[in-house]
């Protein structure tokens, strides 16, 4: 199954890698229609508010794993992100339909980075984000082999589509004499699984899922999984404060939906 394969290889990553550290990021595109003054159950049971329903699923899902990016150091991220990934990706009312693993020939410039991951996915906003992931500084240079990793949430404008992305890159970030964080030579990987929202799903299981987990804001998702980044100097003039999202803008039965809260 196409799931199954999915999960399979974004959890591999991590230990085919000996990965030491992960930075987190999160991006939502599109239009967010969710009325958050509605009740809890109608987040779930109207489709124009799914956006805040998938992204109150994933916060859930990470907190389940132990997965908190903006609170967390980036050593102890790596056992809980593949924890993460697996309790999401299994949730009943997210469909697998698409996933990639396809390695990445780097030759050490941020901007030839960007450029292979736009060519592969034919996404611009996600390779910048991935650019944007990269420390501008490592003050621990025994960290070296690292893991990025991004959620992407997206509902288009004049549409109840939700689409959810999780992708990472596993690879060697190295540092200077400066501690300033830099790309060697090398080979990559990127690894990306594709899920849709089941909307009927959400809409027959509206007053369980509201019964369970707090509704989460698509701007708090964001936040939520966006890890602290430091900054070069020159990052730090230029830039400010890092946030991915401030760079850019089969039906299961009700035994299946209870054991996945358990």
């Amino acid at each position: 199954m196409l799931l199954i394969k999915t999960v399979a290889l974004l959890c591999s990553a991590t230990a085919a890698m000996a990965a030491n550290a992960v930075i987190s990021g999160a991006m939502f595109m599109g239009e967010d229609t969710t009325d958050y003054s509605a009740d809890p159950a109608e987040i779930f049971r109207d489709p124009n508010n799914h956006a805040g329903a998938a992204a109150s699923i994933l916060v859930y899902s990470a907190k389940s794993a132990d997965f908190s990016p903006a609170t967390q150091e980036p050593k102890s991220l790596i056992q809980s992100l593949d924890a993460f990934v697996q309790k999401a990706s299994s949730f009943p009312g997210f469909l697998s339909t698409a996933a990639l693993d396809t390695s990445l020939t780097l030759n050490g410039s941020f901007t030839q980075f960007e450029k292979v991951i736009r060519d592969q996915l034919k996404d611009p906003h996600t390779a910048r984000a991935f650019r944007d992931l990269i420390p501008g500084y490592i003050q621990d240079q025994s960290l070296t082999d690292w893991v990025l990793s991004l959620v992407v949430l997206t509902k288009p404008e004049d549409s109840d589509t939700v689409n959810i992305r999780f992708a990472r890159v596993p690879l060697t970030i190295e540092s200077d004499k400066t501690n300033t964080a830099y790309i060697p030579k090398q080979k990559a990987r990127l690894i990306v699984a594709d899920y849709n929202v089941l909307t009927n799903f959400f809409i027959s299981n509206a007053d369980k899922l509201a019964g369970i987990m707090k509704i989460v804001h698509v701007r708090d998702f964001t936040d939520f999984f966006d890890s602290p980044k430091v900054l070069s100097q020159d990052e730090e003039t230029q830039r400010g404060t890092f946030s991915c999202s401030k760079n850019r803008q089969t039906f299961k039965n009700q035994q299946t939906i209870m054991s996945w809260f358990l």
